[in-house]
């Protein structure tokens, strides 16, 4: 029982790593970690949780106990102010891992290096990713070109994904025309998906 108890109390120590590491994992990550990398991840995730605790805990002058692992079998880890900076790491880390999540899908650290000179690559993902999570406003308006049944939606992007066998788009307040420009009909919101080899997508944004 006092086994349990202490695996119990090492989880919940854990636990800012876990969750920034189950949220990276679900919206930041392309294909899903092995269970190693995923140990890894929330490891390093709760480091800095807690790093970034002690700092604020520093700045504001709080003293900041650290859990005496020597006879933690026996005596436990989680005396009252050991709980009170877990509680406080998983609101830290939360905060983080938004932080971390908008700059994993908005790639700061890829258009830091382009802004720099130092790369003109868009690093692991595709052109895809990359063009659509872009803020510049040329990527928010589309049209998507199906030449099979000679239509052209055209729309404002609202949602986007990839995976293995499909590029998805979904527009709002979408317009649907021929291929001789004439408009067939409109819609508040319209989903599209294609393999990614059967896929036709333009810009026609112009400033001014």
């Amino acid at each position: 029982m006092k086994f349990d108890l202490f695996i119990v109390q090492i989880a919940i120590l854990f636990l800012p790593g876990l969750i920034w590491a189950g949220l990276d994992s679900r919206y930041a990550l392309k294909s899903k970690p092995s269970e190693v990398q995923f140990v890894l991840r929330a490891f390093q995730f709760g480091l800095a949780s807690y790093a970034a605790t002690f700092g604020v805990y520093a700045l504001l002058g709080w003293p900041f106990a650290l859990a005496d692992l020597a006879d933690a079998s026996a005596k436990g880890i989680l005396t009252p102010s050991i709980f009170k900076e877990v509680a406080s790491a998983i609101g830290v880390g939360l905060i983080l891992a938004i932080l971390w999540l908008f700059g994993s899908n908005h790639k700061w650290d890829t258009r830091f290096l382009q802004w720099i000179g130092a790369t003109k690559t868009y690093g692991d993902e595709d052109v895809w990713d990359f063009t659509f999570n872009s803020p510049v406003a040329a990527v928010e308006y589309v049209h998507y070109r199906d030449f099979a049944n000679q239509i052209v939606y055209a729309g404002w992007v609202k949602e986007f994904s990839e995976s293995e066998k499909l590029r998805e788009l979904v527009l709002r307040d979408a317009e649907i025309f021929d291929f001789d420009g004439n408009k067939l009909f409109e819609t508040p919101l319209v989903y599209l998906a294609r393999s990614p080899d059967n896929i036709h997508v333009e810009f026609p944004y112009r400033p001014g």
